[in-house]
């Protein structure tokens, strides 16, 4: 059985943060964009999916689009 994975809506800044966050945790980052997944409902260069890999954490994420909301929380802990 494997943990699940947090997918992360950001509200643009998806670029910025799993990249961050994969210097933080010592993670390669894969990013996509929204040119090459061929996607006209945002920026071209806005990340349509990325993800932290070979590290000790999994995270993935990507910037909203559309009618998408961003993530939003408080008094949230994952562990």
């Amino acid at each position: 059985m494997t943990d699940p994975t947090p997918y992360v809506l950001f509200p643009g800044t998806a670029r910025e943060a799993l990249t961050f966050y994969g210097d933080v945790f010592g993670c390669a980052v894969q990013l996509h964009t929204f040119a090459e997944f061929n996607r006209a409902d945002g920026p071209a260069d806005a990340i349509a999916h990325g993800g932290l890999t070979g590290g000790p954490v999994a995270l993935s994420g990507a910037d909203v689009s559309g009618d998408e909301r961003p993530v939003r929380s408080e008094g949230a802990a994952l562990a």
